[in-house]
């Protein structure tokens, strides 16, 4: 019983770690790569992974660090600075590679050049990739697994291929260093095997164009911009799912006829509504007139403000012999405004005090 809530464990929390720490998720994840420390391979702490969005539901914690450490590819460290429980990490197996150019040892490159180098060496090249399918159990091939026994080949980059429900198709695209290396791989013979599994190889092109041929239509490449449009809807139309089918070439999500697409033709359609609109784009005046700026300046130079109110429009403004606007000194009328304050006083009667004191007559 407790052999079989070990190997569920394992089959269920193992291979979503060791997926982080895989080169294809390095690839791509700096966060990882910078944690991970690239090739130096420093632990990490398996608390924090376990704040990962798609770990947070794997509890409890122990269940996951016991599936750890029946992992192939990774590594639990509880000593050290890791002894105590609850505070282990975890740490690849076998260090990433990650190329190497002349000068790393006069100037040593940084973790995240080492990233950009890692996620760069891999463009997805289609003339350098190959299909492979055969691979058995999936529990059996695992991302790590899988990168080491292509590793030997030239292979820099694996990627699993997946149905829309994220289920493992069973085949993989594999990339490889060259074009040369790819050939060779493609040219063995006989075919190399996976854990006693026959595979079945051939290029990611001709790959392509077998399955296009199957589905009757054209590879991308082929295809002129207004053919590629017509042949989405088509696909669409067919998946019969308001545009979420899948792609050519195991495409996923938001790739070729994926919903992607959609928000993006309605984005465009918004817009064109939009500028469509009766009403127009709209000054800060409120004018729909997109010339109403030119008889707004011409209004200031014969000496309207339009920025007064609707009822002072007519008011002119004063200018001097150059068209210059005359800017009155304001002291003079507060002044002139206090004095006559000051004269309105004096000729007010002086104000009585509340309590007034009388004389005996």
């Amino acid at each position: 019983m407790t052999r079989t809530l070990r190997t569920m464990a394992h089959s269920t929390y193992s291979p979503k770690v060791e997926f982080y720490f895989s080169t294809q998720n390095l690839a791509t994840d700096e966060h990882m790569f910078v944690s991970l420390e690239g090739p130096k391979n420093t632990p990490v702490s398996i608390h924090h992974v376990c704040t990962f969005k798609r770990m947070r539901r794997f509890k409890p914690y122990s269940a996951v660090v016991a599936a750890l450490r029946e992992s192939k590819d990774l590594e639990v460290v509880d000593d050290g600075e890791y002894s105590k429980a609850g505070s282990e990490a975890v740490k690849r197996k076998e260090p990433i590679s990650v190329p190497t150019k002349e000068g790393d040892d006069k100037n040593p490159p940084t973790t995240v050049d080492l990233f950009y180098r890692l996620k760069n060496n891999s463009s997805n090249n289609m003339d350098r990739s190959a299909y492979v399918k055969g691979f058995g159990n999936e529990e059996d091939a695992g991302q790590i697994a899988l990168e080491k026994f292509f590793r030997p080949y030239g292979a820099v980059m694996i990627r699993k291929r997946r149905e829309d429900d994220g289920a493992w198709k069973g085949s993989v695209f594999v990339e490889f260093d060259s074009e040369d290396s790819r050939k060779q791989f493609l040219e063995l013979d006989p075919a190399p095997k996976y854990n006693g599994n026959e595979l079945t190889v051939m290029g990611k092109k001709e790959y392509i164009e077998m399955k296009c041929k199957e589905k009757g239509i054209k590879p991308d490449w082929e295809l002129t911009e207004q053919e590629k449009h017509e042949q989405r809807k088509r696909l669409r139309g067919t998946n019969g799912d308001g545009g979420r089918g899948r792609g050519r070439g195991g495409g996923r999500g938001h790739g070729r006829g994926g919903r992607g697409n959609d928000r993006r033709d309605n984005r465009r359609d918004g817009n064109r509504n939009r500028s469509r609109s009766p009403r127009g784009r709209r000054d800060r005046s409120g004018s729909v007139d997109s010339n109403d700026w030119n008889k707004r300046r011409d209004r200031f130079r014969d000496g309207k403000d339009d920025r007064s109110s609707r009822k002072e429009e007519k008011k002119e403004i004063e200018r001097d012999a150059h068209g210059v606007p005359v800017i009155k000194d304001s002291s003079n009328d507060n002044a002139s405004n206090k004095r006559k304050a000051d004269d309105g006083e004096r000729t007010e009667s002086p104000k009585k005090n509340k309590l007034e004191i009388k004389q005996d007559e």
